[in-house]
């Protein structure tokens, strides 16, 4: 009897929904799916995964009632291979995740891009995905400035009277990460309109 299914809120890991989401094309069995996580598989780049940490993360989704798993035998090898399939949990589960922004930048290096390299083949989805992560990424620029205006000794941006703390650092680190991915996302927005323009 599998486990109740989980809700969006729960913690879940970037590759977990990679998985889900090559799913979402439809059934497939282990090596197929180890495949995309190679350097020359469609998600390598960003995500490498060995077969033990990919099987462990399918077993997890198989238990919360996201994917399904049976055997098929394989008419060449004349072996039994273990394929997983989505179920109507785990596509709304992944279709949700794929929706929404990452809340910090620092999550842009992995999780957006996989959001990203999902939405690719659809243009118009892709070009919403970059709008809404813009949002979110200048509101969180925003925040961590107003947080650094608050910093004991700070006169004007990226000026202080007081000596250097881990803290003014963390926050320069962050607001000049998003000002890089402000840029990066307007980028690869001017890119997918060049590519699409109808």
């Amino acid at each position: 009897m599998s486990e109740t299914p989980t809700t969006l809120d729960e913690r879940r890991e970037a590759p977990e929904y990679a998985l889900l989401g090559l799913l979402r094309d439809g059934p497939r069995h282990g090596y197929r799916l180890a495949a995309d996580f190679t350097p020359e598989g469609r998600l390598g780049i960003a995500l490498r995964l060995k077969m033990s940490q990919m099987y462990a993360y399918l077993r997890k989704l198989e238990r919360q009632g996201l994917l399904l798993a049976h055997d098929e035998m394989d008419d060449r090898s004349h072996r039994a291979r273990r394929v997983f399939a989505l179920t109507p949990e785990g596509a709304r589960v992944f279709d949700a995740w794929l929706a929404a922004p990452v809340e910090a930048t620092r999550e842009v290096r992995l999780t957006f891009l996989l959001k990203l390299a999902f939405t690719l083949d659809d243009p118009k989805a892709a070009l919403a995905l970059i709008a809404r992560q813009r949002e979110a990424t200048a509101a969180w620029l925003a925040a961590q400035r107003a947080r650094e205006a608050r910093l004991p000794g700070a006169t004007s941006m990226n000026t202080t009277t007081e000596p250097l703390s881990l803290a003014r650092l963390t926050l320069r680190q962050r607001i000049l990460l998003s000002e890089a991915t402000l840029a990066w996302l307007d980028e690869s927005e001017a890119s997918l309109r060049s590519l699409h323009v109808q």
